[in-house]
């Protein structure tokens, strides 16, 4: 048996070596003079940072995060033996803040006089293609298959109501809502939206339709009514999109790999985004963090649900690193990404603090994501300068919660039978069996609106705004970044790259002083992946994720509903 495992060691320790050997010998490929093409793959979800372990040596050729692509695109504009980028479309699956940011990243590639060509094999295959198209409408050139399609048809919110099935189960909802539009609760005690549901949704709707529609206009030199009346027409086959100048040429991708060695003087070498190495870095004397808080806010740590995949940003783990960067002095600013639609109020006020006391400390700059919703905006309302892409789904300030009645449904329709005991006379105030009484749901609306004012509070604050102007633009309504700009809810329209530019600002650094990013939380290593306990990085366990997955859960109390997040973020 020992020799055996001292035999495995052997083989493990080999194959490490020859992988690490081919990686440094593919990278130093990468290095080699003349001119390159840096390639991109988009095919699976694209996230804004990868908490995974960092296994490098096994994952190659995986989906870059957009850290990676953002990082690595920056450091190519400024390497004159990159003279293009080519960008592999296969699916789109994030949403439109990612999206606006990658556009922002191919048109600056672009700028420095370089091409940006893409090969779309279709813009949705039986689904809507709106998000694929609008990234690729940035490119200087779109080849799409000949059997692909331009689906443009245009946005499409469907929110589905759970009210007929509770029903039918005999179960009933104890659920408030602090703020006319908060309306994650509707899901489960309304058949459709309300009106000022509808308003909202209607509102943010119109603004992404109009960004979408004026950035296609732009790119492919295009009317507005133009690209209105396409939309109207799609789907589109190959051949029509090609005659509306939707796209610039139609090839299968041999034919389109062919076609970029045209564009260089000489035979260019084809390069992987993600083995890419400039031949030499600047030493930078500052360094500025970019912590990357991603997925549902609940109390503890990050981790992320085997089974669903849903990712969790955790109190106890973004407080140690803010606290980790103040008492740095060699981190003269800090940039807060955030991509959440909120979660647990506990959690969010407590990393809200954190927030707080690095913000006295240095510069601390929020960058929203796909979505900054509710908790999302919680954490970042207090920051010294908040930046969103156009796109960005934010503000819902407002608060949800409440409880499942289940008493019919397992009596009724159980048999279940229950014999309570209590002592005191709210100890059955969290109960699933029963009502709140009307004494405990008054006190439950007062709980409900001590954390509402909390956060009008915190934003008032933080927005130098009075708690009346915050109202006006509170009351759980949802925002579009450009929505939330003209409302005084964000500084300024941009990604990452502004962010940074503005955290430059704040701390003092000159504009060309050259600066090194470090990205947070760290990936644990191999070693720590198999060595510790696996839960801050996969989650709950896969037997407790499924049995909280089979039972009604109430909305968390700074959570945007899970279908409003389908319709308008993941459009896959």
């Amino acid at each position: 048996m020992k020799k055996l495992l001292i035999i495995f060691l052997l083989l493990l320790t080999l194959a490490i070596l020859v992988a690490v050997v081919g990686i440094l010998v593919s990278r130093g490929g990468a290095a080699l003079p003349g001119e390159k093409i840096l390639t991109l793959t988009l095919d699976r979800p694209v996230h804004d940072y990868q908490e995974t372990p960092s296994l490098f040596w096994i994952r190659r050729g995986s989906p870059q995060s957009m850290a990676d692509i953002w990082a690595g695109l920056a450091r190519a504009r400024n390497d004159p033996q990159i003279v293009g980028l080519s960008v592999y479309l296969r699916n789109a699956r994030f949403g439109f803040g990612k999206a606006q940011e990658l556009r922002y990243l191919l048109e600056s590639f672009q700028g420095s006089e370089r091409f940006v060509n893409c090969f779309l094999e279709t813009a949705g295959e039986g689904t809507n293609g709106t998000l694929a198209y609008f990234l690729v409408s940035a490119c200087d050139h779109i080849t799409l298959a000949p059997l692909g399609e331009i689906n443009l048809v245009g946005l499409f919110s469907d929110a589905y109501f759970l009210k007929g099935t509770l029903d039918k189960l005999k179960i009933e909802t104890d659920l408030s809502h602090a703020g006319q539009y908060k309306s994650a609760a509707e899901q489960f005690t309304n058949t459709a939206h309300s009106p000022a549901a509808e308003e909202a949704l209607s509102s943010v709707l119109d603004d992404l339709f109009d960004q979408i529609v004026t950035a296609i206009a732009e790119d492919r030199d295009l009317t507005v009514e133009a690209v209105r009346n396409l939309i109207d027409r799609a789907p589109l086959t190959a051949d029509e999109a090609l005659q509306e100048g939707l796209v610039d040429s139609l090839g299968y991708p041999d034919e389109y790999e062919e076609s970029l060695s045209e564009l260089s003087s000489e035979e260019p070498r084809l390069v992987a985004l993600s083995d890419y190495a400039p031949p030499g870095r600047t030493l930078a004397a500052s360094r500025v963090a970019v912590v990357f808080t991603q997925g549902t806010i609940v109390r503890g740590s990050n981790g992320t649900d085997p089974w669903s995949q849903q990712r969790f940003a955790g109190s106890e783990t973004l407080g140690a690193i803010l606290r980790e960067l103040a008492d740095d002095p060699g981190v003269p600013a800090v940039i807060l990404r955030v991509d959440s639609p909120g979660g647990s109020a506990l959690a969010s006020d407590l990393m809200l603090r954190e927030v707080i006391r690095l913000a006295e400390r240095k510069p601390l700059i929020v960058s929203m994501s796909d979505v900054a919703a509710s908790g999302g905006y919680y954490i970042a309302s207090m920051a010294t300068g908040i930046v969103a892409e156009p796109t960005t789904i934010t503000g819902s300030i407002g608060v949800v919660g409440g409880k499942f009645v289940l008493r019919r449904f397992q009596e009724d329709l159980l048999g279940i039978t229950h014999d309570t005991l209590a002592r005191g006379t709210n100890a059955d105030f969290f109960s699933s069996l029963d009502h709140f009484s009307p004494e405990q749901a008054q006190h439950y609306e007062r709980l409900m609106g001590r954390i509402y004012d909390a956060f009008v509070g915190h934003v008032a604050e933080g927005r130098e705004m009075t708690s009346a102007a915050v109202e006006a633009v509170a009351q759980g309504r949802i925002w579009t970044g450009r929505q939330a700009l003209e409302n005084g809810l964000v500084d300024q329209l941009g990604g990452l790259e502004v962010a940074l530019d503005l955290a430059r600002q704040q701390a003092g650094l000159e504009t060309g002083e050259s600066i090194a990013i470090d990205f947070y939380p760290r990936p644990p290593s191999l070693m720590d992946f198999l060595s510790q306990n696996l839960e801050p990085f996969l989650g709950r366990p896969t037997a407790e994720s499924l049995l909280l997955q089979s039972l009604p859960s109430a909305p968390m109390p700074l959570e945007l509903p899970p279908e409003l997040l389908e319709s308008l973020v993941d459009f896959d």
